[in-house]
């Protein structure tokens, strides 16, 4: 009886032995990386956040330079409180030191030389003065391209006399060169009326005596007129179509 067991047993033994590599075999097989899992979900949720946080950041209009669109804008608008400013006289150019004088009676600022005043004459129109000669300064609201600034300067100048005569306008500096000018004289003065889209629309009338002309210095100021108040500009500025007599 013994004998009979002894390979059963054997056998018995045998099956357990093999049942047992099986599991261990299946445990120490390979295993997910669970830090590589960690590390790679780690990398991606911090990559989320920054994406997160750069889109969520508000732009703050700063250029390449450094400055911002806003004082870029300031800049570009500012302008010096003196200047050189050239012309010819006698066939020579000359320099002068021009301060920069604002009109709030119409919006603009411009550019005066020494002995020269500017001065609010009404509503609609500002004045240049130095001794004996003035310039009247009327910026025009102006709608498209409706004025007839020829017909315009024309009127004022035969107002003056009869005699008025248009002048060549390439005789003028660089900005006033489309301008319609027209000369008339009264007594022993010379009256110089100027139509002009540029630098800003405008109606000038220069008065000087005779014997002593200073339109240079003159139209050296005028092409430095810029705006400053379009608003108020829109609103206000004088109608081209007003009687000739109100500037008179």
């Amino acid at each position: 009886m013994q004998l009979a067991w002894k390979p059963l047993i054997t056998a018995i033994m045998v099956i357990a032995l093999v049942s047992g590599c099986g599991t261990k075999e299946t445990n120490g097989g390979k295993q997910p990386n669970s830090s590589n899992n960690d590390t790679n979900q780690t990398e991606t949720t911090q990559s989320d956040h920054i994406g997160q946080s750069e889109a969520s950041q508000p732009s703050s209009g700063v250029s390449e330079n450094g400055t911002t669109s806003a004082e870029e804008n300031k800049q570009q608008e500012t302008r010096p409180s003196e200047i050189q400013l050239s012309y010819m006289a006698d066939g020579k150019e000359v320099k002068e030191t021009a301060s920069l004088k604002t009109s709030d009676n119409q919006g603009f600022s411009l550019y005066v030389l020494k002995g020269w005043n500017l001065d609010a004459e009404e509503p609609h129109s500002d004045v240049l003065l130095h001794d004996n000669s003035f310039v009247r300064i009327r910026l025009l609201h102006v709608e498209g391209n409706g004025t007839d600034y020829g017909k315009l300067a024309e009127e004022h100048a035969q107002a003056v006399s009869s005699d008025a005569v248009r002048q060549d306008s390439t005789n003028l500096p660089e900005s006033l060169k489309g301008a319609a000018w027209y000369t008339a004289h009264s007594e022993n003065m010379t009256v110089h009326v100027i139509g002009t889209s540029s630098p800003v629309p405008m109606l000038v009338i220069i008065q000087t005596p005779k014997d002593k002309e200073e339109l240079a210095p003159i139209l050296a100021m005028i092409e430095t007129i810029r705006k400053t108040d379009s608003a108020k500009l829109d609103k206000e500025a004088a109608d081209p179509n007003e009687s000739v007599s109100s500037s008179n």
